[in-house]
């Protein structure tokens, strides 16, 4: 039995049909686009907002997604740290998982303490570790401790409403901020309408006019907001306070309405009669032709017999 050369061997390799030869070459190529994609991970996009309401919490509200296949995509369950730091310390304030719209939100209680740097800021910083298939992200909040003090006035015959912007460094010393815009609302029951918004004066100061004709509750109460909004050194900063002294909501009893009702309007009234007046016309008269056609009967009969 003769043995085939290696010449033999590679010509019978090349007589295999040409279908085997391309899903040989795809294969090939498949298995590289999986290597290639399973090596790579997702970056993601982790955005922070940092919120401090009138009693002093601070709120971080922090959202996690990734762009994936050209379409945004919420990552759920993933963990966040949250940490207050400055040059020497660095404190975990809170860790939390986002929901399944890649949202999560922080509340620190004003009795935590947190540290300041040298030029007395806070800087606070949010970490995802990643996974397997996302990559680990990272954003930072460098803002100066801000407050808000809101009062009313009247002033002839308008009402106003004044707010007062101030700093507290970390020894307790309060200082104006000047040029920061103020946003005023009144507090619905589904939203806030606002009614003003203007820029502190050197004092630290801006008044707004509150609006005229404008009603309160059943006890002449609303509830007023001021807020400054996503500023770059101060965050968002909000204050309430109630407002009383408006006119009252005066609630009216619906009135039932009825057949027997005498508030209807007058044409309302005369028509229904006259409507009603032709229906009992036109009873009556059929009854009186029965009646009729009755007695011309009963004479009819006594004369047959």
């Amino acid at each position: 039995m003769k043995r085939k050369t290696s010449f033999q061997k590679n010509y019978n390799i090349m007589r295999l049909p040409k279908n085997y030869l391309i899903i040989l070459i795809f294969a090939l190529i498949s298995g590289f686009g999986l290597n290639t994609v399973a090596g790579e991970l997702v970056n993601p996009q982790l955005g922070a907002t940092y919120v401090k309401l009138t009693n002093g919490t601070r709120t971080f509200a922090l959202t996690l997604s990734a762009r994936i296949d050209d379409k945004r995509v919420n990552i759920e369950d993933a963990p966040l740290m949250v940490y207050a730091m400055n040059e020497s310390v660095k404190t975990l304030l809170g860790t939390l998982n986002t929901n399944r719209s890649g949202k999560a939100v922080l509340a620190v209680k004003p009795e935590i303490s947190i540290p300041r740097d040298k030029e007395g800021y806070f800087t606070f910083e949010v970490e995802y570790a990643g996974n397997q298939t996302v990559n680990k992200a990272s954003v930072s909040i460098h803002i100066q401790e801000a407050s808000l003090d809101i009062s009313y006035f009247e002033q002839d015959t308008s009402k106003n409403v004044q707010v007062k912007a101030f700093a507290v460094n970390d020894k307790g010393v309060t200082s104006a901020l000047p040029g920061v815009p103020v946003e005023f609302y009144i507090k619905r029951v589904f939203c806030l309408y606002r009614f003003g918004g203007e820029k502190t004066d050197s004092t630290g100061s801006v008044t707004v006019q509150f609006p005229k004709n404008f009603h309160g509750d059943t006890t002449g109460k609303v509830i007023l907001v001021a807020k400054i909004l996503d500023n770059e050194l101060y965050g968002t900063v909000e204050t309430v306070k109630d407002y009383t002294g408006l006119k009252p909501l005066i609630l009216e009893p619906k009135p039932k309405r009825g057949l027997g009702d005498t508030d209807a309007p007058l044409w309302m009234v005369y028509t229904l009669l006259v409507l009603l007046s032709g229906v009992w016309l036109h009873v009556l008269y059929v009854l009186s032709l029965v009646i009729r056609i009755n007695i011309v009967g009963k004479k009819a009969l006594k004369q047959l017999g």
